[in-house]
């Protein structure tokens, strides 16, 4: 069900498609230090894999994708490809396509046999391999979202000639809906209906549009605010954005939250979010129920990254600490449940 956020948040803030067959996989997926029966160890933290150096000393990622879990243990991901390929199917030194359900229960990977875009649950069991259509083109260029129930995958390719349309995969069904060629893809709604997404007009402005699965889509030319944030997701209802502003460590001004409606060209008042003013704001998503959870972290060059996650009833305005975790070092990437 829809639900209009905005109304209510702003008081607490103060203001064409082809059907593919899908397949299935049978990788199996080893769960390490924890058991299936602990309900945290179904959902994932975070990903990540390792980093190699070749004979000059550049990085490369290399090894076995991981997830480290709610409840402390860790996944090894069997047949997870840490490298992407080319059109021609050779390999290059570009880390493979990876994505975590909102909800840290799905996880999305390419496949090392074939390079083949799989969805599968934290826990193990059979996969969906997704069609083949999807990475016919390579992955080197390819970048994908899982929808945070995991029932949806978002996929682009940056083609410089931007004539490849994202698409929107159904991952029971294998259907796929296309979406402009010229939008950039920021992600999800928070119930998968929908994708986000930027287009650069001409005249030198930045169109922000909801696309949605049946084809309607909502789309304004928002704020300069809205465009310069940190980032930004995009709630169940199909138009309301939530957009984060990033902090000043030099004027001590932490990072802060509004929330920006597409059908109204409406704009809530800013509220400050519990984070320090050098925090950097790299996620937000939605559940289907209207919570937004909010990612910062602060660490890096030489210090341990530390990632702390919020979550946020629009209704209410409440912010609540939901999660603190730290990094694995000596990575080549790392994300966390929604990216």
């Amino acid at each position: 069900m829809k639900r209009t956020l905005l109304g209510a948040a702003a008081v607490a803030l103060a203001v064409g498609g082809t059907t593919v067959p899908a397949h299935a996989d049978t990788t199996a997926t080893t769960i390490t230090k924890a058991t299936a029966a602990e309900s945290d160890a179904a959902t994932a933290r975070m990903a990540w894999v390792g980093a190699c150096k070749d004979a000059d000393g550049l990085g490369h990622p290399c090894g076995a994708w991981r997830l480290r879990l709610r409840a402390g243990g860790t996944v090894t991901v069997a047949g997870a490809s840490a490298t992407a390929v080319d059109a021609r199917g050779r390999k290059a030194d570009i880390v493979g396509a990876f994505a975590i359900s909102g909800d840290g229960q799905w996880i999305l990977y390419e496949r090392v046999k074939d390079h083949r875009l799989v969805v599968r649950k934290v826990a193990g069991g059979r996969g969906t391999v997704l069609p083949a259509s999807l990475t016919r083109k390579g992955t080197d260029s390819l970048r994908a979202w899982l929808s945070h129930a995991g029932d949806r995958v978002l996929v682009e390719h940056n083609d410089e000639a931007g004539r490849e349309p994202g698409k929107i995969v159904t991952v029971a069904t294998g259907k796929i809906v296309k979406l402009p060629a010229a939008d950039d893809l920021e992600g999800f709604s928070g119930d998968g209906d929908e994708a986000l997404a930027t287009r650069h007009n001409n005249d030198n402005t930045t169109t922000l549009v909801a696309h949605g699965l049946d084809g309607h889509s909502v789309a304004k030319v928002p704020p300069q605010v809205v465009m310069n944030a940190s980032t930004r997701a995009l709630s169940a209802d199909g138009h309301t954005v939530a957009v984060l502003i990033g902090g000043n460590a030099d004027t001590r001004v932490p990072p802060k939250l509004r929330l920006y409606d597409l059908t109204t060209d409406r704009l809530s008042a800013a509220v400050t979010l519990p984070l320090r003013p050098d925090a950097t704001v790299y996620l937000a998503h939605w559940t289907g129920e209207g919570r937004l959870t909010v990612k910062a972290h602060t660490g890096g060059d030489e210090k341990p990254t530390v990632v702390r996650v919020l979550t946020v009833d629009t209704t209410t305005g409440a912010v609540k600490p939901a999660d603190t975790f730290t990094v694995t070092a000596r990575n080549y990437t790392w994300l966390t449940a929604g990216e």
